[in-house]
């Protein structure tokens, strides 16, 4: 052998010793990364963004880098259009609460004077039957009396008519005199409203000033309209307890006639009148009844106002609820790694607003099947981190398959199937040491 070519002979052989004797000892590359794998700590982030609202961005409360805790204001968004929104609905609960009053008022109203009427329906024809009874039966000292009772009960029932005649003037009294004091605030509101204006126009009046201006003239408004209602609420009930009065004035004056009849006397023709009489008087208490289920239906009325204002609290409460949302609070403690949106810009609903980095470290390591019996979920790992040359532990959060990092076999060509990979994601508890990006180690067999 050429001795030039001994160097080189010996040198290719303590190459092939040296690696034969590190694949049998298993400290070959390939070896060391199925033992031991070698990964980055992570922290967990959040992002925090509006729900279901968007807006210009009011105010910004959080910086970059900050700690803070969950429920810190991070952000907040201009809510002058929901509080006007909100505001208009106050009003209009208001105003369903005065039309569902005055309808309760008039339904009462009107059942009290059914309830008037029926009574002298059924007193109109005890004293029909009871005269007709006298002109068919003769006249007996008792009938005589009875039917003075008779007319002594239609002069009460005639009073009372009389009374609720007075009553119903003197509450249309009120209301005019509620009608003039209403207008004389809807004049004022006015007059301050154009005030507001005009300083607002040269700059020296907010327009959260104008906006209660508006309200108020708006409040003095409904006001005005709503005393004007009781106006013709109350005339058409001097209108209705008129006619109750006229009915009971002849009432009286038909049972003085029956009285003054039964005294003197009745002649075949009156008697027959009597019948008719009475049967008119039957016929106006079935009238009455019919009324009366007219009005049960007019509750009805009633009842979908009272479902309108129902419909009005859920529309109140939905802005009340953005209303809130446009107050962006962090949801965990930690660290704001991000500021999303700048002062003044408009966010889009559903807009993230902030990123929050947590207190949860963890790390992902990838192990094939044979390692993968040193692992489970909620199990410890031991791991080391190199740049403060410690050792600590973890917790298996979850594994799962990670096909998109399993190896391939060189003898795949030979029809043996590929070598399975796992994602191993462990939990690691957080000290004032530890800081995401630092380098770990973990022993896999």
């Amino acid at each position: 052998m050429n001795k030039k070519l001994i160097p080189y002979a010996l040198l290719v052989l303590a190459l092939g010793t040296g690696g034969t004797m590190m694949a049998m000892s298993g400290k070959d590359a390939v070896s060391m990364a199925a033992q031991q794998k070698n990964t980055l700590l992570t922290a967990d982030t959040v992002n925090v963004s509006f729900q279901g609202v968007g807006g210009r961005v009011k105010s910004i409360e959080v910086k970059e880098e900050q700690q803070v805790k969950k429920g810190d204001v991070l952000m907040t968004l201009d809510p002058v259009d929901l509080d006007l929104q909100i505001e208009k609905l106050k009003t209009d609960i208001t105003q369903s609460d005065v039309k569902i009053k005055q309808a309760k008022e008039g339904l009462q109203n009107q059942s009290d004077k059914i309830t008037a009427s029926e009574k002298q329906g059924e007193l109109d024809i005890q004293a029909a039957q009871a005269g007709e009874s006298l002109l068919n039966q003769g006249t007996r000292a008792e009938d005589i009396q009875r039917q003075k009772l008779a007319v002594e009960a239609a002069q009460q029932s005639a009073d009372a008519a009389q009374t609720g005649v007075e009553t119903a003037k003197s509450n249309a009294e009120i209301a005019q005199k509620t009608v003039a004091s209403r207008q004389q605030a809807l004049d004022l509101a006015k007059i301050n409203y154009k005030r507001v204006q005009a300083l607002y126009d040269a700059g020296a009046s907010t327009k959260a000033e104008l906006d209660n201006a508006k309200n108020q003239m708006d409040t003095a408004q409904v006001a005005l309209d709503t005393a004007r209602d009781q106006i013709e609420i109350a005339n058409n009930q001097i209108k209705t307890a008129g006619k109750q009065a006229e009915i009971a004035k002849n009432g009286v004056a038909q049972q003085q006639t029956a009285l003054e009849k039964m005294q003197a006397g009745a002649t075949a023709e009156e008697r027959q009148q009597a019948r008719i009489k009475t049967e008119k008087a039957k016929e106006a208490l079935t009238q009455t009844a019919q009324t009366r289920k007219d009005v049960k239906n007019s509750e009805y009325n009633v009842d979908l106002l009272v479902q309108q204002k129902q419909a009005l609290a859920v529309q109140l409460k939905t802005l009340e609820l953005q209303r809130g949302r446009m107050v962006l609070k962090a949801t965990t403690d930690g660290k704001v790694t991000r500021v999303v949106p700048k002062l003044g810009e408009i966010v889009s609903t559903g807009a993230t607003g902030a990123v929050i980095e947590t207190n949860q470290l963890y790390y992902d390591i990838y192990v094939d099947e044979a390692s993968l019996t040193k692992f489970k979920a909620g199990g410890n790992v031991a791991s080391h981190v190199v740049a403060l040359d410690k050792d600590i532990q973890g917790t298996v959060r979850y594994i799962t398959s990670a096909p998109q990092y399993t190896n391939m076999r060189m003898s795949r060509d030979k029809g043996l199937a590929d070598i399975s990979s796992f994602q191993v994601r462990v939990n690691v508890q957080r000290t004032p040491e530890l800081l995401p990006g630092m380098t770990v180690e973990v022993k896999t067999r």
